[in-house]
């Protein structure tokens, strides 16, 4: 079981759970959100209390998952099925201040293969960030992390057809602020991620070019909102990105630098018992150095609205258009469009019903090649106390390609049982 999907399923378990998670500063200047979504919503008798270390708060989380996953290759015939077993700990270490906050976090993740041990997989992430409060309505940001991360068989931008996962170091740093004057608020933020991969092996034992991939993606972005009333927010929101590869020809096939920019108009809503949620609609404009590759360019859209069909039931919309990097070295990147639909009930208090359905397509660059993926997933978790949480769920993926250079389609069935553990 890959573990961007064990993510997941985890977000949607410890949502439920009442997790207690650190929540960012809105970046509007409208009211304090008043709807709460099911997942969102607070359950005094289930959250997790944590343990107090002077004026910090410790966080410690055991997650073990069981999996039975009946294409474990994401292969289109001669499908492998297998049942494994995630062990994911977990500590979350925050502040406990009246302003101000900084916060630690690690995670670890093991993936244990019952019968295909040549897929397991492990992995770590550290991180820390922290906040500083200039005033009750403006402060600076920030905070850094590194993660050592298996890529999943059916990831997008993943490389099919070798004999492990292909394993990669991704470094990330982040520096923002925000401010607010009357009805006005301006939002700033910097991000920087750095990719290094590892070169994997095809099914002879030969070396497979990963190292292709290394790359440094630095990404300005800055927002100016409008507080039109207490429930109604308009911005205007650009962001700049650069991209550098690490190798370039005759280390690699082609020169994939890349700059672009995307502007957006947008608007925040949170409408009492009707809607909350944000969506931006705008333009994007991806620049190539090689003149192998044409620019991309086109719509651009993101957004995440919450309906509140009743007291008891959430349903969320999602919506994102943008582009992404390709593993093929033939290929610039590829512009994905995609959007799903949620639906999540309070069936009682502590037992909590979900279902989702999401549908994507990935066309490549500089190739002849264009992917679809549907996935789905239902299912419930039970909360049996504030420390223990019980979860069964079952997913669904579809991915087919098209075009002269298409990958092989396939489908996944999965069933998870998952228990968590918190203090």
């Amino acid at each position: 079981m890959s573990n961007d999907r064990v993510g997941a399923f985890a977000a949607a378990i410890l949502a439920s759970l009442g997790a207690t998670a650190a929540t960012a500063q809105s970046v509007t200047a409208t009211s304090v959100d008043r709807n709460v979504g099911v997942l969102d919503r607070p359950r005094p008798d289930y959250d997790a209390v944590g343990m107090r270390s002077g004026a910090f708060i410790l966080l410690p989380r055991l997650t073990t998952t069981i999996d039975f996953d009946d294409n474990i290759y994401a292969t289109q015939t001669q499908k492998t099925s297998d049942t494994l077993v995630l062990i994911q700990p977990e500590l979350t270490v925050r502040s406990d201040w009246s302003r101000n906050m900084i916060e630690g976090y690690a995670r670890a993740a093991f993936d244990e293969y019952l019968s295909h041990g040549t897929e397991n997989t492990e992995e770590y992430q550290l991180r820390g960030d922290g906040r500083y409060d200039i005033a009750d309505d403006s402060n600076i940001n920030g905070g850094g992390s590194f993660s050592r991360l298996m890529e999943p068989r059916y990831a997008a931008a993943t490389t099919q057809g070798v004999r492990h996962p292909v394993r990669y170091d991704l470094g990330e740093l982040n520096m923002g602020a925000f401010q607010t004057f009357n009805r006005i608020r301006f939002v700033e933020d910097v991000h920087v991620a750095d990719f290094r991969y590892e070169n994997a092996e095809d099914a002879l034992g030969d070396s497979v070019l990963e190292k292709d991939r290394d790359r440094t993606e630095v990404r300005e972005s800055g927002r100016v909102e409008y507080a039109y009333s207490p429930d109604t927010a308009f911005f205007l929101a650009g962001e700049l990105n650069q991209i550098t590869y690490r190798l370039q020809p005759p280390a690699s096939l082609f020169d994939r630098n890349a700059d672009g920019y995307n502007l957006s108009l947008g608007t925040r809503l949170d409408l009492s018992h009707l809607v909350r949620g944000e969506f931006r609609v705008g333009y994007l404009d991806e620049n190539y150095d090689s003149a192998a590759f044409r620019s991309t360019s086109g719509m651009s859209m993101n957004g995440k609205l919450d309906f509140f069909v009743t007291p008891l039931t959430t349903v969320t919309v999602t919506a994102d258009r943008s582009v992404g990097a390709a593993a093929d070295p033939r290929s610039s990147g590829y512009l994905t469009t995609s959007g799903g639909i949620e639906v999540d009930h309070e069936l009682r208090r502590n037992v909590i019903l979900s279902g989702q359905v999401n549908y994507a397509t990935d066309d490549y660059k500089g190739i002849d090649r264009t992917d679809d993926r549907w996935t789905g997933r239902v299912g419930a978790t039970y909360l049996v106390n504030r420390t223990v949480g019980v979860s069964l769920y079952y997913n669904y993926t579809d991915v087919s390609s098209s075009g002269v250079d298409r990958i092989n389609g396939y489908k996944i069935n999965q069933l998870m049982l998952a228990l968590v553990l918190q203090r």
